[in-house]
């Protein structure tokens, strides 16, 4: 079983002890994964992030985490962070990106140990800063000593051997007790024992700390209150001074680990114990830190005060220095809020009077384009009237308000690209495709460097749908990837950079067909225009080659003889080992034994499918089986083209819609529709191939091919994608193999048929 690790907030200073800060847990999923394609980013910004935390913004998206939402709220308000500010939120999204965070707590025992070596030549047993919490949430683990624990013990040490000197029995006796102190971190509870009354008054005072510390560190937290609180007391002890914060420290941990009973008292006991800290002018060395952690204990005591408070402090164009922790803050709020299951009563209690906030909630909420332009209307902010274009659509009645005022949006603008994306949209919307294409064409020649990956693709998504002929389809239907991602967990986190496998670098870089063009090609084109384009020159080698297959197996599959013999010496060309395959099947002229040469070539070529990929797609060659059972047309079957346009989901990606490309005639599409009819006629794979090679064996039982032919398509039953019916036709393959066929080879290869 996987321990899982709350994921603290990034830390705030402290004298020695820590602070449960319990947030989200990291989750992980299981494999295995293939790697994706990402087109267009919709969950955050493309990389590097540090492009838009300088104001790049791109296409915003209102499917963006929140801390990315505020960051395009203050650029469109030209709020521009300063760049330590850049530099802050870059580090937050970072750590929440790489939701294996780590504390470098490696780095603090290290030195730990270095220092008391010149006490003792022997390190303490190891150091586990982790510390389990007790059932039933055994499983989640809390960062119990922090940094500055281990500093303050090495400040402390070098000051009592200064004092005493290294081998004196005063400071053997103070590391014994710290590194007991320190065994606490991992588990247990090893407390140090009071000092007899020879010792000196420093050593006294030590102890009392370490006895203190120890018991925190232990989960006895009363005790550990009661020994602070006696510090706090005393006036000769050197640990007086931060004995009041470490109080409020212990009843933030009470807060955090105690009976839900009891966690508002202990966290209302933390404010008033910071608060008397604020108002000590003589504990003004405490002030910084305890006004972090008194905004921690308002975040979890008063989560929509501080919520306001933090919107309010968000907007203000004062450089922030704490910008990264009160964005980390405002955004657990936000999400405390609004990720509840009563979504109506979430968002009525965030405060709307704070415009940032009430940006952020209109931006992710479907059906508030009024309340957006409402808002536009009244502070003609470039942050609303972008939000304004984001919710609504060219057949709004205010459309051409709206898309009047994106015109005039200036390339040098934050705002530019989701301006001039959307005042595209809005023209398509309307059906002024030549007003569309016109605006798009000027876009791609004189501002394309506005544009980041993600949002270019966006634009070639809508060029596509402009296009007035195949090769100009074809030219846009092809887009390099703004990320690949084994996207294991929907966060389009990217592939590793440092990954340097020959397929990862054979594919980084490299143009693939997005969504909309495999669409477009799998389900709008017509055979005789999918051959033309794999014929033209347009598409580079990759697509070309998947475009090639598709079409050429398509034409068997249909019995267009005639074009599968014309697009057979192509493919032979892009795909090399196939070409066997390809010339025995033009070489045979009588339909049915043609129509067996193509399921033959099929079954030595599990990659052929009647259908391009979208995407990175099956990377494994043609002529080999896929491991993942991408195998023998692993679709099955071609879904019916009613796709519904994704602009309904407030999320811009590549757009599908049911409308067949424009530089196709009536006939063209209704041949289209038809042949994809009879494709889908043919149902699972498997199953098809199956029967097409018991039929073929039991009329040519002779012919030498079978054999193999009946061991292979009991191989499909296996490797492919199977539905319920997979089973009879994989036992009634491996039936006539060894019963026609017992001593082939084929048929000693082919020791079971499968079930599922």
């Amino acid at each position: 079983m996987r321990r899982r690790f709350i994921t603290p907030f990034p830390s705030f200073i402290a004298a020695v002890l820590a602070i449960v800060l319990l947030a989200a847990s990291t989750a992980f999923a299981c494999g295995p994964f293939t790697l994706e394609a990402v087109f267009v980013h919709t969950v955050h910004p493309g990389y590097p992030m540090d492009r838009f935390a300088a104001g790049r913004l791109g296409v915003v998206q209102p499917t963006y985490a929140r801390s990315y939402l505020f960051v395009a709220y203050r650029y469109l308000n030209g709020l521009n962070l300063t760049p330590d500010e850049q530099k802050g939120v870059t580090q937050l999204w970072k750590d929440r990106l790489n939701s294996d965070w780590q504390a470098g707590d490696e780095d603090w025992v290290k030195s730990w140990f270095a220092a008391r070596k010149k006490v003792v030549e022997q390190d303490p047993a190891a150091i586990t800063v982790y510390r389990s919490r007790e059932k039933p949430n055994e499983y989640e683990a809390y960062l119990n000593c922090q940094k500055d624990s281990f500093d303050t013990a090495i400040a402390t040490l070098e000051a009592r051997i200064a004092k005493y000197g290294a081998q004196s029995p005063a400071v053997k006796t103070w590391l014994e007790a710290q590194d007991q102190v320190f065994s606490n971190c991992g588990g247990g509870s090893s407390i140090p024992a009071p000092l007899g009354a020879d010792a000196d008054a420093l050593s006294q005072e030590d102890r009392a700390y370490q006895i203190a510390a120890a018991n925190f560190y232990a989960t006895n937290l009363d005790e550990a209150q009661k020994g602070f609180v006696a510090i706090a007391g005393d006036p000769k002890s050197p640990w007086q001074q931060n004995a009041p914060y470490l109080i409020a420290r212990v009843l933030i941990r009470k807060a955090s680990l105690g009976p839900d009973a009891t966690k508002q008292e202990s966290l209302a006991q933390a404010e008033t114990q910071l608060k008397k800290i604020l108002a000590d002018k003589k504990l003004s060395s405490l002030h910084a830190t305890s006004t972090r952690l008194l905004n921690l204990v308002r975040l979890r005591l008063h989560p929509s005060e501080r919520l306001h408070e933090l919107a309010q402090i968000l907007s203000n164009k004062a450089p922030n220095p704490n910008l990264k922790q009160d964005l980390w803050d405002y955004t657990v709020l936000m999400d405390g809020f609004l990720d509840k299951d009563d979504a109506e009563a979430a968002q009525a209690a965030i405060p709307k009077d704070q415009d940032l906030t009430d940006w952020i909630v209109t931006l992710e909420t479907n059906g508030a384009s009024d309340h957006a332009l409402g808002r536009w209307q009244s502070t003609h902010s470039p942050a609303w009237l972008i939000a304004s274009l984001t919710l609504t659509d060219g057949k709004h009645p205010q459309a051409a308000e709206l898309l009047a005022e994106a015109l005039k949006v200036k390339s040098s603008s934050p705002a530019f690209p989701a301006a001039r994306f959307h005042a595209i949209r809005f023209l398509l919307d309307a059906g002024k495709n030549v007003e569309a294409r016109t605006l798009l064409d000027q876009t791609l020649k004189t501002e394309r460097a506005h544009f980041d990956e993600s949002s270019l693709n966006l634009l070639l998504s809508q060029r596509m749908l402009l296009a007035n002929t195949l090769s100009e389809f074809l030219a846009d239907a092809v887009r390099v990837p703004a990320a690949l991602s084994w996207n294991d967990d929907g966060r389009e986190t990217a592939a590793d950079e440092g990954e340097s496998s020959d397929d990862m670098k054979a594919l980084r870089g490299k143009p693939f067909f997005d969504v909309d063009a495999a669409h477009a090609i799998n389900q709008q084109l017509p055979l005789s225009v999918l051959k033309q384009a794999a014929q033209s020159n347009v598409l580079p080698p990759g697509p070309r080659q998947d475009l090639a297959q598709a079409a050429w197996l398509r034409a068997a599959l249909l019995g267009d003889t005639q074009t599968a013999d014309a697009l057979a010496p192509l493919l032979s060309q892009l795909a090399p080992a196939l070409s066997e395959s390809m010339r025995n099947y033009v070489s045979i002229t009588q339909p049915d034994e043609k129509k067996f040469a193509a399921i033959y070539a099929w079954l030595k070529a599990p990659g052929l499918e009647p259908v391009v990929d979208a995407g990175v797609g099956r990377q494994t060659p043609l002529q080999e089986q896929d491991s993942y059972r991408d195998n023998w047309w692993c679709s099955s079957y071609l879904p019916p083209g009613t796709d519904e346009d994704n602009r309904e989901m407030i999320q811009f990606t590549a757009v599908t819609t049911g409308a067949p490309p424009r530089f196709l005639s009536s006939a063209e599409v209704q041949k289209a529709e038809a042949e994809g009819n009879m494709l889908r006629a043919l149902g699972t794979a498997p199953n098809y191939i199956s029967k097409q090679v018991i039929q073929w064996a039991n009329t040519h039982p002779n012919d030498p091919r079978v054999p193999e032919a009946l061991h292979l398509a009991v191989k499909t039953t296996r490797f492919g994608c199977t539905d319920k019916d997979s089973v009879r036709w994989s036992k009634a393959a491996f039936d006539l193999l060894h019963k026609k066929y017992p001593n082939s080879p084929w048929t000693k290869k082919t020791p079971y048929w499968f079930k599922d």
